[in-house]
């Protein structure tokens, strides 16, 4: 693609994304205020919620948002590789991947958990989020960023993935100058460096599949990315790559748009302007009963009503207080302020399943409930809250644990290549995500091999040969795992089979050394 062909899709893109940010503009502004810049530039400085009343829309927005973390990446083990049917071997390696690479996201200097909160609020309000995965400036960590959408155009590809976005970005002169170095900057960035570092400058950030950009040096990458020098038109970096820059989970897709929504937003879209209404009216109703409305006779009063504390209000003298108080106070009729009240409870209850809050407590449980009870509550909860939860983990957690894999294996960070088990090679990896949802399967297994070997118990003191219809290895191997052991602690099979088969030989031989002896 030519220069200007480039600029001509980039402003495209960001043309159709104008009624995306008109609808943004809408939810944030109710639900999460410090994110209502998107139609409208706010200073620091700006009162931000100056058009509401009540703040429970976004106290629920707040705890939907916050669930995200504590729900789907609590801890430091909440995210594993896994390969279909590999040997202990493999195992091993993948469990030494996944918390080399936990390590990184954690650290201090990724920015991981700062992007992710700030892309939790974007997800849950406005439907989807835009986080950068790339190398450090170091190249010895991984740096994660949370870009504003109203900054950012996308396109999805005809497998419904975005692997196309278009980034306006305003970075000040001396830290694109501290990034890319002087060499690549055009002299008259490099004249704005000397004399205000601080200016900012225009730039653009284009990641897109390497066939659409068509230049031959990049056919061998999969994606490529431009960063783009706007005030002087010249190209900053070029660069291709084979992983995701961008991910883009989105809450809920519609067919035909790139653009998401969040559910939860949308429902309680019209009762949180419902409930403005009504919180400022049964405000106005209280202030009215509590300082009601004056009235005083003509010429009778002298002065202002004073209705401060120690106030003095002047009445003429003549005035015959026998034709009625010179100054009294309207009644007020209360009749309709529980009503009132009432009504904006059932706003406030629609809201509240509108945000899933009614859901995320987890069921009580006390020590006097059996097991069974207990797993049975945990499973209605899963049932109720799966729905959920399952799509962000697929959609979110999915798309990140997958990017920074694929980075961190070519940045070297998870060792070499060769050390790589060769069962492992070619072979297309999972992730599988720890949490309150997924612990009810893995104890789940546990449970069933207990329930197991008490029925074998008891069934073999009738018959011994019953055991013989359970695979004891591959179910006691199942129930070690799903208790969350470290795969080390399970020898290989081969291993085991070679000691077993040795075990049986010196216990067939046994016999005929006492007859020796």
């Amino acid at each position: 693609m030519r220069f200007d062909d480039l600029m001509a899709l980039s402003n495209k893109m960001f043309e159709r994304h104008g009624p995306f940010a008109s609808m943004c503009q809408t939810l944030a502004s109710h639900f999460n205020p410090m994110r209502a810049d998107f139609t409208a530039e706010r200073s620091l400085t700006h009162d931000r919620t100056d058009h509401l009343i009540d703040s429970y829309p976004i106290m629920m927005a707040r705890d939907l948002c916050d669930s995200y973390g504590a729900m789907l990446r609590d801890g430091t083990d909440w995210a594993e590789i896994y390969v279909e049917d590999a040997d202990q071997a493999g195992k091993e390696w993948l469990q030494f991947a996944s918390q080399r690479l936990m390590r990184y996201r954690l650290d201090v200097k990724s920015g991981f958990r700062r992007a992710t909160k700030q892309g939790d609020y974007d997800f849950g309000v406005l439907g989807q989020t835009v986080i950068s995965i790339e190398p450090n400036r170091n190249f010895n960590g991984i740096l994660y960023r949370n870009w504003h959408l109203r900054d950012c155009a996308f396109a999805e590809n005809e497998y419904g993935v975005v692997d196309h976005v278009h980034r306006k970005w305003k970075p000040e002169a001396y830290t694109l100058k501290a990034i890319f170095g002087a060499e690549a900057l055009h002299p008259e960035i490099l004249k704005i460096c000397d004399k205000d570092p601080m200016k900012q400058v225009n730039v653009r950030h284009i990641f897109m599949p390497s066939q659409m950009y068509g230049k031959p040096e990049f056919e061998r990458f999969e994606y490529v990315s431009l960063f783009i020098d706007m005030e002087n038109k010249a190209f900053i970096q070029e660069t291709g790559l084979n992983y995701q820059y961008y991910i883009v989970p989105r809450f809920q897709t519609v067919a035909g748009s790139p653009y998401a929504y969040s559910p939860a937003a949308i429902t309680a879209l019209p009762n949180a302007r419902a409930l403005q209404a009504m919180t400022f009216t049964l405000m106005e109703a209280a202030e009215r009963y509590a300082r009601p409305p004056i009235i005083a006779t003509a010429k009778a009063v002298r002065s202002d009503v004073d209705l401060g504390p120690d106030g003095l209000t002047w009445v003429d003298h003549k005035y015959d207080e026998r034709l009625g108080a010179a100054i009294r106070t309207l009644p007020q009729d209360r009749g309709g302020y529980p009503i009132g009240k009432d009504m904006r409870q059932s706003v406030v209850d629609i809201l509240t399943a509108s945000f899933y809050v009614d859901r995320l407590q987890l069921p009580e449980t006390n020590h006097e409930m059996t097991a069974y009870e207990v797993r049975e509550r945990m499973k209605q909860y899963r049932q109720r809250n799966l729905p959920l939860f399952a799509p962000i983990e697929e959609e979110y957690n999915g798309q990140m644990c997958e990017a920074d894999f694929r980075l961190a294996f070519s940045m070297g960070l998870l060792g070499s290549p060769h050390d790589v088990p060769q069962s492992l090679r070619g072979r297309k990896t999972n992730w599988r995500f720890k949490g309150p949802l997924s612990a009810v399967d893995e104890e789940k297994k546990v449970h069933q091999f207990r329930e197991t070997a008490e029925l074998l118990a008891m069934a073999a003191q009738h018959d011994q040969l019953i055991t013989a219809n359970v695979d004891h290895e591959q179910a006691f191997r199942d129930a070690v795992g799903a208790t969350g052991a470290p795969a080390s602690w399970l020898r290989d099979m081969n291993e085991v089979m070679a000691t077993r088969q040795a075990t049986l030989q010196i216990a067939a031989q046994q016999p005929q050394l006492e007859n020796v002896a």
